[in-house]
C-alpha cells in the first residue's frame, strides 16, 4: 500500500476578512520530525490555530487519497499504510484499525468520501492488471464501498469504469446518489446504485487550465473547486537548442463550479484571487453556515466566499505539535442530507437532464415572490435555508410563491412534480 503524496506550491493572497462559522473543522495534523506522528486535530478558520484533539498519535503516515467524516457516529476515517483507521471525534483516540482487503482482487481504495444520505463510505477500488501477452499493465477502476469495521472493500461496478483518475478530489451528490471524480480532462459521475457511468462530460477549460480540489456543496447543490490557470515560458535544451519545452511561469487561481452533466465550468471569482498553487486532494471542503469554500495552500487556510468568489480569510496555519494539516472535513456540510431524492437506479441521463431544463424559476434574483415555469404539474414546493432549515412549504401552487418574509440570502427550492423531485437555488434580495 502506498504511503502519502503531496503536491503544493506557495502563493500570496490579496484579501483579508474574517469568515464566521459554527461548524467544526477536523483534519489530520502530521509531523515528520523528530518522529513521524499523526493526530486528529481541529482548526479555527478565523485564526488558523490547529489544536490536536489528543496528544496520542494515531498513525505514523497518511494516505492523502481521501478521508471521511461520519457526523452520525462521531468518527473520522482515514487510511494509514494498509489499514483504515476510525478515530473518535471527541477524544481523538482510535476506535479501531483494520487491514483493508478486496476479496475479488488486491486493490487500493482511493478518493473516498462519506455519503450522508446512506451513511456509507464510497471510493474507487483501483488496481493494475498485467497482460502477459502484450506485457502491459492496465489500470482498472471500480466504484466501491469500504466497511470501516471489517476493512472489506466491496466493488459495486461490475466492470472497470476507467483506468485512472486525477488528484483533483472527489464529490458525492447525496440527493441524486452520484459519486464524481476527474480524469483531468473529463468529469465522471458514477451511479451509486449500480456503479455504472452516470455521466461523462469533457471539461471546457482551455489550454493550461485545471479544475482541482472540488467538493460538493449541499448548501446550493453545486460542485465547487479551484480553477488553476498556468502561464508558460518557453525553455530551450542547453545542449540542443533546437529542442524546447514549456515551463510553468506563474499560476492564477479562481473559485469555480462545474455542471457535472455538461462539463461546463463557471468562474465565480471576478478576477484571480491568488497566484501559485495549493495542496492537491488534501482538504477542500465547504462551510454551509458561512457559505465559504476552504482549501489549504500548505501554509494557510484559505476561505473563499461562494457568493462573491473573493477570499474572505487566509490565516497562517499554526500548530505547536504538528508540521502539516491535511484532509480537512467540516461536520456540518450535508448534515441534513439524510434522504436521497433519486431512490432507484437511473440510466436515462438525457431524460433527467431534459426534465431539469423544463423547470425554471423567475425572476432571478427573487425580490418578494417567484413563479415556476414547468411543463408538468407541480404538486409541492419547499424552500430551505442555506443551513438546511425548512422555511416555507406549499402544496397549493396556483400562482407566485410569496417570499417577502424571507431574509436576504441563498435558498434551496425543492420542486415536486409528476416526474420526480427537482432542486434549484435562488438568491433572495
Amino acid at each position: 500500500m502506498k504511503q502519502f503524496f503531496l503536491c503544493l506550491l506557495a502563493f500570496p493572497l490579496y484579501f483579508n476578512a474574517q469568515a464566521q462559522s459554527t461548524s467544526n473543522f477536523y483534519g489530520l495534523a502530521r509531523k515528520n520530525t523528530p518522529i513521524e506522528a499523526v493526530y486528529l486535530a481541529t482548526v479555527n478558520p478565523s485564526t488558523g490555530i490547529v489544536t490536536n484533539v489528543s496528544d496520542t498519535s494515531v498513525a505514523t503516515m497518511v494516505n492523502l487519497t481521501g478521508a471521511a467524516l461520519d457526523p452520525y457516529r462521531n468518527l473520522y476515517h482515514f487510511l494509514g499504510y494498509n489499514e483504515i483507521k476510525s478515530i473518535d471525534l471527541s477524544t481523538g483516540l482510535p476506535v479501531r484499525s483494520v487491514v483493508t482487503y478486496n476479496p475479488i482482487a488486491d486493490s487500493y481504495f482511493d478518493n473516498y468520501r462519506f455519503n450522508n444520505s446512506d451513511s456509507t463510505l464510497y471510493g474507487l477500488a483501483r488496481r493494475n492488471t498485467y497482460d502477459s501477452i502484450t506485457m502491459t499493465n492496465y489500470g482498472e477502476l471500480y466504484l466501491a464501498t469500504i466497511n470501516p469495521v471489517s476493512g472489506e472493500i466491496t466493488q459495486i461496478s461490475d466492470t472497470s469504469v476507467g483506468q485512472g483518475y486525477a488528484l483533483s478530489g472527489s464529490a458525492i451528490d447525496p440527493y441524486q446518489m452520484v459519486y464524481y471524480y476527474s480524469t483531468g480532462s473529463h468529469f465522471i459521475g458514477l451511479d451509486i446504485y449500480t456503479g455504472n457511468v452516470y455521466s461523462n462530460a469533457a471539461m471546457t477549460l482551455g489550454f493550461g487550465r485545471m479544475f482541482d480540489n472540488f467538493t460538493y456543496s449541499c448548501t446550493d447543490t453545486s460542485i465547487y473547486g479551484l480553477i488553476r490557470q498556468n502561464y508558460y515560458d518557453t525553455a530551450y535544451d542547453p545542449i540542443d537548442s533546437s529542442i524546447y519545452w514549456l515551463e510553468v511561469d506563474s499560476t492564477a487561481i479562481f473559485l469555480g463550479k462545474i455542471n457535472p452533466n455538461t462539463g461546463v465550468i463557471t468562474t465565480v471569482s471576478p478576477t484571480s484571487i491568488a497566484s501559485g498553487g495549493y495542496s492537491l486532494n488534501a482538504g477542500a471542503t465547504i462551510d454551509p453556515d458561512a457559505m465559504v469554500y476552504y482549501y489549504n495552500n500548505g501554509s494557510e487556510l484559505v476561505g473563499v466566499s461562494l457568493v462573491t468568489g473573493l477570499i474572505v480569510s487566509h490565516p497562517t496555519l499554526t500548530n505547536t505539535n504538528g508540521q502539516f494539516f491535511e484532509l480537512m472535513r467540516i461536520s456540518a456540510n450535508c448534515m441534513g442530507a439524510t434522504r436521497p431524492m433519486r431512490t432507484v437506479s437511473t440510466t436515462a441521463i438525457n431524460e433527467l437532464k431534459a426534465k431539469d431544463e423544463r423547470i425554471t424559476i423567475y425572476p432571478v434574483p427573487v425580490v418578494n415572490e417567484f413563479s415556476i415555469n414547468s411543463v408538468v404539474p407541480v404538486s409541492k414546493v419547499e424552500i430551505f435555508s442555506n443551513v438546511g432549515k425548512l422555511v416555507l412549504s406549499s402544496t397549493s401552487i396556483t400562482g407566485p410563491i410569496n417570499t417577502s418574509n424571507l431574509p436576504t440570502g441563498l435558498y434551496i427550492v425543492k420542486i415536486q412534480t409528476s416526474n420526480g423531485l427537482q432542486t434549484q437555488k435562488i438568491w433572495k434580495q
